[in-house]
């Protein structure tokens, strides 16, 4: 074997091996169960912010199934890697922080079925990040919502085990 061969080998050899944790999320949303898989949550930590957004469970797959496709969105600041946070109701009045849920979201920019925005003024919104594991992030939340109408959902028992996959 050549030098220029076993100098390549040696470093795939001693490349960082980085292995994806199985990602899940779900909440009750109104009188619906939603859930979402590995494929459709995405992280994206930007310096102390996040944005976390998931979509039913097989909407990541092609052909792109035929039930409704819900999505849920949760901005806020706060976020500092490999470490826990809770995020109040004080924390989710600020201009920085936002959620929404479309249920029936339509490609191609239509409309959704319906969409809700975080209802600023509850007491009840939170969320948290109970564990914190190098990349990876279990925790809860809870949400009150409205749409355009004044009509309120509620989003309960939200848990999530997530990972920051980004580079």
């Amino acid at each position: 074997m050549n030098l220029r061969v076993m100098g390549f080998a040696l470093l795939l050899a001693s490349a960082p091996v980085f292995a994806e944790q199985t990602q899940s999320l779900s909440a009750q949303v109104g009188v619906i169960a939603f859930q979402s898989g590995d494929e459709e949550i995405v992280l994206v930590p930007i310096d102390a912010s996040f944005s976390l957004t998931a979509s039913t469970l097989g909407a990541a797959a092609w052909p792109p199934p035929k039930t409704r496709i819900d999505r849920l969105s949760i901005t806020c600041d706060g976020f500092k890697p490999g470490q826990t946070l809770v995020l109040d109701d004080k924390a989710f009045q600020r201009s920085t922080c936002d959620v929404s849920f479309k249920k029936g979201d339509k490609p191609m920019g239509e409309e959704p079925d319906a969409e809700y925005r975080l209802d600023k003024d509850s007491s009840d919104n939170r969320f948290e990040i109970t564990q914190a594991h190098d990349k990876v992030y279990e925790g809860v939340f809870q949400f009150d919502l409205k749409d355009a109408n004044g009509a309120s959902i509620k989003l309960r028992n939200g848990r999530f085990v997530i990972e920051d996959r980004q580079l």
